[in-house]
Formats: C-alpha cells, sequence, structure tokens
C-alpha cells in the first residue's frame, strides 16, 4: 500500500469520522430504508459492502435477510468490525476482510454491492473508483448497484458573508488599511466545503454531472465538464457556484422501493454540506446581476495527479470555472435559460413528432435570427 493510500485509509481508523457519518441521519436512515424497504431483493442473496467501516450497510443487509455478506475494509477499523460482527451475533453471514478491495478475491460473484463512497461535491477523495473495480470484478451479469446514481447540481450564488470575513476585513484592521492582503487573500481562495443557505442560491439549480454506476468507467471521471446557462431568480451579487450532490438507489423491476439521498440546500444538511467555489473579484464586491438575466458558465472536474502517485487515480479534484457570456457564447442544447431562442427549441424537443423538430429547428436556424 502506497503512502497516499495508507493515509487514505488510517484516516477512517479515527473514531470521530465514524461517529460523524453515523450521526448523519439522511445518509444512514436513507441506506436503511434503501436496503430494509428492499428486504425481498436481499433475502438469500450475496452481498458485498466496499468501505465497509463500521459496518452498519453490512449489518442492515444481515437484517435484510442476506445470506452471505463480505464486509471489505482497508483500514485497521476492521478488527473492531469483527468485534461488532460477533457482538450482533452475525458471524455466520458477515464475513470481515481487511484489504484493499482491490486485493479481493471471492469464490463466486455478487449479486449486489453496497457501499457508502461519496466525498464533498460527490467525487473529492471518493472511493468510487474502487467500487467500480469491485463492479466489473465481483458483480454479476445484471447485479444491483447500491446506489445506482449520482448526480452533481450547481447553482451561483451569494458569498457577502464569506467575501466580508476574507478579502473586505483587510481593508480595516484596528484602523489600519491592510489592502494589500485582500489581493494576496484572493490568490489563496479556494473551495470550500460549508452549509449554504437556499436563499444565497441566485438561480434554480442545473445538472452538471450525471453516472450510470452500472456503466460508468474510472477513465471517464477523469475529467468532467459542463457549459450552462441559466436564468436569475433575483437580484444580487453573482459571488460563486454551489455545488452538491444526490444519490438514488433504483432498480427496475417491479417491488423495487426507489429511495434518494440528496444533500442540496433544500434538504436537510448532511456532513457532505454543499462545496462552493469562490469566484471574488478585486475591485468589486461581485457581478451584479438582476432578475431574469441570464449568467453562463463552464465547469471543469479535472483529477489531480499528485508526484508520488503518478500511476494510481487520484481521489482529488481541481475544479475550474470560466464565466461566460451567454450574448457570446453558443447555447447547448437544450438550453435551461429563458431566452426566447432557447425557450423555443426547448418547446422544439419537447415534441414527440421527430418531423415537426426537425422542420421547426430548420426554420428557426435557417431562416430566424432570434437574439439570446
Amino acid at each position: 500500500m502506497n503512502g497516499n493510500d495508507s493515509n487514505y485509509f488510517n484516516s477512517y481508523d479515527d473514531l470521530e469520522v465514524h461517529r460523524l457519518m453515523l450521526l448523519d441521519k439522511p445518509r444512514t436512515e436513507s441506506y436503511q430504508r434503501a436496503i430494509l424497504g428492499n428486504r425481498e431483493f436481499f433475502n438469500g442473496k450475496t452481498v458485498l459492502d466496499v468501505g465497509a467501516g463500521t459496518g452498519i450497510l453490512s449489518l442492515f443487509s444481515y437484517q435484510a435477510g442476506a445470506k452471505k455478506v463480505y464486509a471489505v475494509e482497508a483500514s485497521p477499523m476492521a478488527n473492531t468490525l469483527k468485534e461488532i460482527v460477533k457482538a450482533n451475533n452475525a458471524e455466520q453471514v458477515i464475513t470481515v476482510i481487511n484489504k484493499k478491495v482491490e486485493d479481493v478475491e471471492l469464490p463466486d460473484k455478487v449479486d449486489i454491492i453496497v457501499s457508502e463512497w461519496m466525498g464533498f461535491y460527490l467525487l473529492h477523495e471518493s472511493m468510487l473508483d474502487s467500487v467500480l473495480n469491485a463492479r466489473d470484478k465481483h458483480l454479476k451479469e445484471n447485479g444491483i448497484m447500491m446506489p445506482s446514481s449520482a448526480r452533481i447540481f450547481a447553482s451561483p450564488c451569494s458569498l457577502k458573508a464569506l467575501r466580508s470575513s476574507s478579502i473586505d476585513f483587510w481593508q480595516d484592521v484596528y484602523g489600519f488599511n491592510m489592502a494589500p492582503l485582500a489581493s494576496e487573500a484572493l490568490k489563496r481562495t479556494k473551495p470550500e466545503v460549508c452549509v449554504i443557505d437556499s436563499d444565497q442560491l441566485l438561480c434554480e439549480p442545473v445538472e452538471i454531472v450525471k453516472l450510470d454506476l452500472a456503466t460508468v468507467t474510472s477513465e471517464e471521471l477523469s475529467n468532467l465538464s459542463a457549459k450552462k446557462f441559466v436564468s436569475c431568480i433575483k437580484t444580487d451579487q453573482f459571488q460563486g457556484l454551489s455545488l452538491w450532490f444526490d444519490v438514488a438507489f433504483e432498480h427496475y423491476v417491479d417491488g423495487w422501493r426507489e429511495i434518494s439521498l440528496n444533500t442540496s440546500p433544500f434538504d436537510p444538511p448532511t456532513h457532505w454540506k454543499q462545496t462552493i467555489v469562490p469566484l471574488f473579484q478585486a475591485d468589486k464586491d461581485g457581478e451584479a446581476v438582476e432578475e431574469d438575466e441570464i449568467v453562463g458558465w463552464q465547469i471543469s472536474l479535472i483529477r489531480t495527479m499528485q508526484e508520488e502517485a503518478k500511476n494510481l487515480l487520484a481521489r482529488h479534484y481541481a475544479i475550474q470555472v470560466e464565466i461566460l457570456d451567454p450574448a457570446q457564447e453558443e447555447h447547448p442544447l437544450p438550453c435551461g435559460c429563458k431566452s426566447a431562442k432557447c425557450t423555443l427549441i426547448s418547446a422544439l424537443l419537447a415534441q414527440d413528432d421527430e418531423d415537426d423538430v426537425q422542420r421547426g429547428l430548420g426554420l428557426l436556424f435557417d431562416d430566424v435570427e432570434l437574439d439570446h
């Protein structure tokens, strides 16, 4: 195990980390409802729990009637997990494996993979690559992935309190002007994890990433990007982007009870909170926007490869955001902004008759010029 992996897995030997996650009711109870609410699909089945931690998902699977559960935990927490399994009289069902899942060999393929792999804004320090490795190596054809899909959302937001505390603070420090440090603070601005109030959002949230966990590959996760244009729902200062995610527990068969876990500002808070990307400027508080004004941006999530881990898939991403001019840039189709052109195109694309759609788009682009 290399130094990066060792540090990562050892961090999960910290009892407080597990306590924090177990106390996160939206997180833990979503998994509980997804597993116990679909116990007929677990009864008599074989389950692989990737990154088992304290074993709560393994225990839920055991409670749901699983025939066999492999609880894979690479950190030293695995030793305690064995005691937890014994304390709950589950030794005949749950087998604890103290290895990286990439190094695990099982006697047969499993029916279900469960894992709570998500990191901040879904991907930061996540275990998704390990879960995909387990899927390709150990999951039966048409087996169940839990969760089965994941999405990242974004919305422009105002960050007045953060701007005041981190940048404007330097303008007057005990009566002294320390503005040169404000410039330095701007250079060091980076994404932060915090709770955003929904009132700080300037636009309706838009989906920027969608992952089908039955098919997505690790290579596809190396560079994710989206180009978006949206209409503002209020007048305020555009000072950053807020990111969050949701995951769904889906299985398209009769009787399956679908459950979702959402980390948005509109839902009960979780330990993931939201991730904000400040877009502060030196000469003004932010980009002033008005209600119904269209704003645009390009966001890229790019893996960062550390020097000592050149040959490994990194668990960290660099977030890059570029503000776009809605009047100069071509809008993606369909586009969610309220410009006349994009509204008309969205209406055409919503029609069921493909010939009508093609005729309408042809008229629009050949004969009609509508400004954004």
